[in-house]
């Protein structure tokens, strides 16, 4: 039984990061009035994107802490996030359960130990995941100005440059999310961690560890069933 608990409580992180970086009305471009109204915080993130924006494979490990208003207390997840460039994510929790999600140009794949069943989801089939996946290139680009159009950005610090994103009232992530922030690493190639703050108080963060850019990858990488 707490082996589901937290599985449970593994697949809303990336559901939530679904609903800030992709599932967005319109075509996620921000216009000149944007920038007009948000001219330093999107012209540190146009440069930022571009720093961070060259790689086209990247294995990374994470932390997921996942703090819980009603309880008060923490859930920890450690595992794995491997990306190849323009459309293949891989989303591994290990410990302390199983857990797998991976996405492809075809189908989102899912696996968890307690049940030891794979489900799948055809993209073909369905029009709303397949703009998800579109627009996950968006934010593995670099292309982070594209959120001003739907969320409101403000300079959280200058060193490690780090944003917070609101939701507009008018956007689905509204309904969930209070804001997000994220923050780069040192050397502003990747992020050090995202954090993700509820409407009901419950909050995510994680933390990215040994990210590894441009490394080989081989097809496992991207099996949703673990191998024993």
């Amino acid at each position: 039984m707490k082996n589901v608990i937290i599985t449970r409580l593994a697949a809303p992180a990336l559901v939530l990061l679904l609903l800030f970086f992709f599932l967005l009305p319109g075509n996620l471009r921000a216009d000149e009035g944007t920038h007009a109204q948000q001219p330093s915080a999107a012209d540190q993130l146009a440069r930022l994107g571009r720093e961070a924006s060259v790689f086209k494979t990247l294995k990374t490990g994470f932390v997921q802490e996942k703090r819980l208003a009603v309880f008060q207390n923490t859930v920890v997840l450690t595992g794995r996030i491997v990306l190849q460039k323009p459309n293949r994510v891989a989303w591994h929790v290990d410990a302390p359960v199983r857990y797998s999600v991976v996405i492809s140009d075809s189908s989102v794949r899912q696996w968890d130990e307690d049940t030891d069943r794979v489900q799948e989801i055809s993209l073909a089939k369905n029009p709303v995941l397949q703009n998800v996946l579109n627009q996950l290139t968006v934010w593995f680009s670099g292309d982070y100005r594209s959120l001003l159009k739907d969320f409101d950005v403000e300079t959280a610090r200058q060193s490690p440059p780090a944003f917070r994103f609101s939701p507009k009232k008018t956007v689905m992530a509204s309904k969930i999310i209070r804001d997000i922030e994220i923050e780069f690493r040192e050397d502003r190639k990747y992020l050090r961690s995202i954090s993700i703050h509820e409407l009901g108080g419950d909050s995510t963060v994680i933390t990215f560890t040994d990210t590894q850019f441009d490394v080989p990858l081989e097809e496992r990488d991207f099996e949703v069933k673990r191998r024993v």
